[in-house]
C-alpha cells in the first residue's frame, strides 16, 4: 500500500507492505537521486517473511521537498523516522540503506539506536573522499540531473558493465527516477554524505552505535568505484559486530540485479544475528 505520510518538513511517500503490526519489519531508504521503486523487485523475496516498508527521501521519488529547503543526512533520518512513527509501529526495525542511503540509516540508528535492531548497507562510502560517489562520479560523469538523464550511458553505469537493463520490469527507472529530481534540490542532496562523513568517518559511527550491520559491496559497482570499496571496507573492515559481504556480477543497483541474492543474504544476517551480543 502506497501512502503520503506528513511530517513537520514535508511529505513522505512510503509504501507498506504487509501487517503493521509484524514482529518483522524492514525498512528500505534508496540512495540520492534514486527512489523506493528501486526496490520493487527485492521485496517479493522479503515479504513473506517480514514486513516491508520502503520510503522516498525528502526531496526525490514521490516524496515533497523539504519544507525548510534544508536537505543533511540528519534532516533526512529524522524524516524518516517521523514518517514510520506515522504507521504506529512499535516493534524494533531491520534498516537497509542503499548508496548514500545506507547514511541515513546509519543516523536513524544514531537518533533513536533503541528501535533498530540490525542494520544493512549496500554499496555506502565510508569516508569523505568517496562520500559523493552516489551522485556525481568522476567516471561516470553522474549526477543524473533532470534531462541530462535521458543519457543511456550513465544510466548504464549504475550497473555491472554486463548486466542487460533490458531483463528489468522498468530498464529506465534510474532515468525515471532521476528527472523527479529537481535540479536546485539535487546539488544540496550531493553534499549531504560529504558533509556528514567530513565530520566523522563511517567506523566511528558504527562502532558508538553498537548494532549488528551487514555491508555489502558488488564488485561490478561503477559508482562508488574499486577505489571507493577499498576505502570503505578498509574504513570498516575492523568494526565490531560487522559482516562484509561481496556481490559478484552486480553494479551499484545491485538490488535490481540480484534481488533474491541480495534478499538472502538480508534474511540469513537477520537470522544468525542478535542485537543481544553487542549489549
Amino acid at each position: 500500500m502506497e501512502k503520503i505520510l506528513s511530517t513537520s518538513e514535508g511529505n513522505v511517500n512510503t509504501n507498506l507492505v504487509g501487517p503493521i503490526d509484524s514482529e518483522k519489519i524492514v525498512v528500505l531508504i534508496p540512495g540520492i537521486n534514486g527512489s523506493i521503486d528501486y526496490f520493487n523487485e527485492m521485496i517479493p523475496y522479503l515479504k513473506d517473511k517480514y514486513t516491508v516498508i520502503a520510503l522516498d527521501l525528502l526531496g526525490q521519488g514521490k516524496s515533497s521537498k523539504s519544507k525548510s529547503d534544508h536537505y543533511t543526512i540528519d534532516s533526512e533520518a529524522w524524516n524518516m523516522l517521523e514518517a514510520i512513527a506515522r504507521w504506529k509501529i512499535i516493534n524494533q526495525l531491520i534498516i537497509v540503506g542503499y548508496g548514500v542511503g545506507g547514511l541515513v540509516a546509519v543516523n536513524m540508528a544514531e537518533l533513536r539506536d533503541f528501535t533498530i535492531s540490525k542494520l544493512i548497507l549496500i554499496n555506502t562510502p565510508a569516508t569523505d573522499k568517496y562520500a559523493d560517489m552516489d551522485a556525481s562520479s568522476a567516471v561516470a560523469n553522474i549526477p543524473l540531473l533532470g534531462k541530462l538523464a535521458k543519457s543511456p550511458v550513465k544510466a548504464g553505469m549504475y550497473f555491472d558493465k554486463d548486466f542487460d537493463r533490458k531483463s528489468l520490469k522498468d530498464h529506465k527507472i534510474v532515468d525515471e527516477a532521476a528527472n523527479m529530481v529537481d535540479h536546485k534540490v539535487a546539488k544540496k542532496l550531493q553534499k549531504m554524505s560529504s558533509l556528514y562523513l567530513g565530520e566523522k568517518f563511517l567506523n566511528k559511527r558504527l562502532r558508538a552505535i553498537k548494532i549488528p550491520t551487514l555491508a555489502m559491496f558488488a564488485e561490478g559497482d561503477q559508482i562508488l568505484g574499486e577505489k571507493g570499496i577499498k576505502d570503505a571496507k578498509a574504513t570498516i573492515g575492523r568494526v565490531p559486530d560487522l559482516t562484509v559481504e561481496d556481490i559478484k556480477g552486480a553494479g551499484h543497483l545491485a538490488m535490481l540485479e540480484k534481488p533474491q541474492e541480495i534478499a538472502e543474504k538480508i534474511i540469513e544476517f537477520d537470522e544468525t544475528t542478535t542485537k543481544t551480543e553487542v549489549e
